[in-house]
């Protein structure tokens, strides 16, 4: 006896003959049988698709060797639809490859900001990121000061985060801790000298605290001495 799914395989590629007893339901349930088929594998392409936006960077094994070809792919794409727009004088987004308008300052499809072609004798404006005349006082697209006005700089205290704009004051008026400049890079605060964690006691209450920063002591703000353990 055949099996069913060479039968239907049969089915599918030459019919049914019409002589067969219910040959009208048989071939309505084959290609039921065929459209389900094809639905599921659509659905297999959703699951890859989802999977893939969710797990592109943390995948191993067989899965992380098949992402790993998607990408090399995506990225051949991309390189390709750049040759073709620079051939054709055409705007392709540098992140997804993605045609965009010339005047566009985000691209439709990713939303990576766009390169601002400059013509001589214009500049960007640093509020709405729009080529404007250079050297003028207000942008003539958002109508904002084309100088951006400088923030003075503050002081933060990295444990309460009491601000001032007082750059002689060391010590918070808060908590005593240490104040630090806000924005300070991570590289000039990692070439600080590291201070280790101490003991340190005030001489005129007692109050004791084990920490690197504190030098003034809470309740009664007397300079607070290190004590050896």
């Amino acid at each position: 006896m055949a099996h069913l799914n060479d039968l239907i395989k049969d089915i599918v590629e030459n019919g049914v003959d019409s002589h067969i007893e219910n040959a009208s339901k048989i071939t309505k349930l084959t290609a039921d049988i065929a459209d389900r088929k094809d639905a599921i594998t659509a659905q297999y392409t959703k699951i890859g698709e989802t999977y893939f936006k969710l797990h592109a960077d943390d995948s191993e094994g067989e899965l992380a060797e098949q992402i790993a070809v998607v990408k090399k792919n995506e990225q051949a794409i991309k390189e390709d639809k750049l040759k073709i727009g620079k051939m054709m004088g055409l705007t392709f987004c540098e992140e997804c490859g993605e045609q965009v308008d010339e005047d566009d300052l985000y691209c439709n499809n990713c939303g990576a900001k766009m390169p601002v072609k400059l013509l001589p004798g214009m500049e960007l404006c640093p509020h709405c990121n729009k080529a404007v005349k250079a050297g003028i006082h207000f942008c003539t697209n958002c109508g904002k000061p084309m100088i951006e006005e400088k923030k003075p700089p503050v002081k933060v205290c990295p444990s309460c985060g009491f601000t001032t704009e007082d750059m002689n004051k060391i010590f918070c008026d808060k908590c005593n801790r240490r104040l630090e400049c806000d924005g300070e890079e991570p590289e000039e605060k990692k070439k600080k000298k590291a201070k280790v964690a101490t003991k340190k006691v005030c001489p005129a209450c007692g109050f004791s605290v084990y920490d690197a920063e504190t030098m003034f002591c809470k309740k009664c703000n007397r300079r607070l001495v290190e004590k050896n353990a």
